[in-house]
């Protein structure tokens, strides 16, 4: 059931992430987003942050 919803659901996401982010944006833009976004994770996951511990 839940594999089926998220099936469903993500070509709508995708299609806002694109209308919200990708179109207004220049592909620099984009990279630079990628990269800022990626040494986010990094950090967190570094870090822990929001993963359960034991």
């Amino acid at each position: 059931m839940g594999r089926k919803l998220l099936d469903a659901a993500t070509p709508a996401f995708e299609n806002e992430l694109r209308t919200w982010l990708a179109d207004p944006l220049t592909a620099r833009s984009l990279e630079q987003l990628a990269t800022t976004l990626a040494r986010r994770r990094g950090t967190r996951e570094d870090g822990r942050v929001g993963m359960p511990t034991g």
